[in-house]
Order: structure tokens, then sequence, then C-alpha cells
């Protein structure tokens, strides 16, 4: 490239004869940019479905499980942590925490394979998971039982269930608790 003296840059262009190698190298770049283009259109931005069968070793809480060395939290709902306390109708203190335990515990009591799909995975490392006995979901069945709420601020999925959880006064809806998330931050 060469500047004349009107400010016109003129370029220098390349002889339309190209030879057998330049030919070459252009027709595999050519090739090499359409399958770079096919792949990131289509397998290398896709998302992946993680999912199976997973075998529960223990219930930590009412919304954490362990399947050996892995550690499980069921996504779309939250569940009062273990120490924390409920009171009911007549203000009497119940350990909460301990019974939403208890309720995870007994869904899957029969069955400790789930199935359970990969949701994300949390700031403490943690799998968080949708995950179903049979044809149960236990997150939902969770909330419905009272003893979780709908995690609204990673999602909705479960908002139907805790109304109809708090229309009942089932678990923790029979009287006055702090919300695990408030709980957590005020302990």
């Amino acid at each position: 490239m060469r500047a004349s003296g009107s400010g016109n840059l003129i370029i220098k262009v390349l002889p339309l004869k190209m030879s057998f190698l330049s030919r070459f190298v252009f027709v595999c770049f050519a090739i090499l940019m359409a399958i770079t283009s096919f792949f990131t259109n289509t397998a290398l931005s896709a998302n992946y479905d993680l999912s199976g069968s997973v075998s529960i070793t223990q219930v930590s809480d009412g919304d954490s499980l362990r399947s050996g060395d892995l550690r499980i939290r069921l996504f779309g709902i939250d569940a009062p942590e273990l120490k924390q306390q409920c009171a009911d109708q007549d203000g009497v203190l119940w350990s909460c925490g301990a019974a939403a335990r208890y309720q995870l515990n007994a869904l899957i009591k029969k069955n400790k394979d789930l199935q359970c799909s990969l949701h994300d995975v949390d700031r403490y490392g943690r799998l968080v998971m949708l995950c179903f006995n049979g044809t149960t979901d236990i997150g939902a069945a969770m909330v419905l039982s009272g003893y979780a709420l709908a995690y609204r601020h990673f999602s909705d999925l479960y908002i139907a269930e805790e109304e109809k959880a708090k229309i009942a006064l089932k678990g923790i809806w029979r009287g006055v608790f702090t919300p695990p998330w408030e709980w957590r931050h005020q302990n």
C-alpha cells in the first residue's frame, strides 16, 4: 500500500493468477471456515441436558441431599435450616428444620434412586438439581407439604404448590416462621 499525492490510497491487488499452492491454501481455509461456522452454530452452542439416576446416601436437611461425595441442592425450593425453630398457631416453638429433613427423608425412603437433572452449580459447589422419585417431583412435594418454600429468587416453578400449602395451613404455614433465607442472614 502506498500513498499518492492526492491523498488517495492505492491498494496493490494480488494478481488474478494464483499459483496452485495458493489456491489449495485458499480452498482449505474456506473449508475450515465453513466447518467452524457449522459447529459453532450447532454442536458447540447447543445446551446439553445432564441428567440421570442418582443414588441418595444421605438427607442433609430439607433441601439438600448427598450421593456419596456429591452434594445436591434441590432446585427451586428453600426449606428451614436444620437448627431453625418455628412457632405453631399457639406460639409453641417446634423444630421445623428437623421436621423438613424428616419429610424429605420420608419422600425418598422407599426408593433412594432418584432421576435428577442438573440446573446449576451453586457458590458452595453443590449440584442444583431437579429430582424425581418415579413421577413425584421431590421439590414440588416438599413445598406442597408445607416443609419448604418456593425459592422465588431462583425460580417461580413451585409458587402454586406454596399457595396450596399456605391455604391448607400445612407444615410451617400452621403458625409463624422466618423464611429460611432471612433466618440464614440473621444467624
